[in-house]
């Protein structure tokens, strides 16, 4: 399951969506922990491989994507 969470995430983002935490915790039923242990998963991946992108918050309340920082 894990894996396929952290794919999950990783294809919404790279589609240009936002994913919101807790809709996205409450949908596949993971704690707010679980889903920031995964991130980090994907926020590593970005930094081994894609340097030129980075994970970002919108707002507050936990909404994220995918944000280009440099042309690489």
């Amino acid at each position: 399951m894990k894996i396929q969470l952290i794919l999950l995430l990783y294809d919404e983002l790279l589609m240009g969506k936002s994913i919101e935490r807790s809709d996205f915790c409450k949908e596949h039923k993971i704690s707010e922990r679980t889903f920031y242990r995964y991130l980090h998963e994907i926020t590593d991946f970005l930094r081994a491989y894609k340097q030129a992108y980075i994970v970002d918050m919108r707002e507050p309340g936990g909404r994220y994507y995918l944000k280009k920082i440099v042309d690489l």
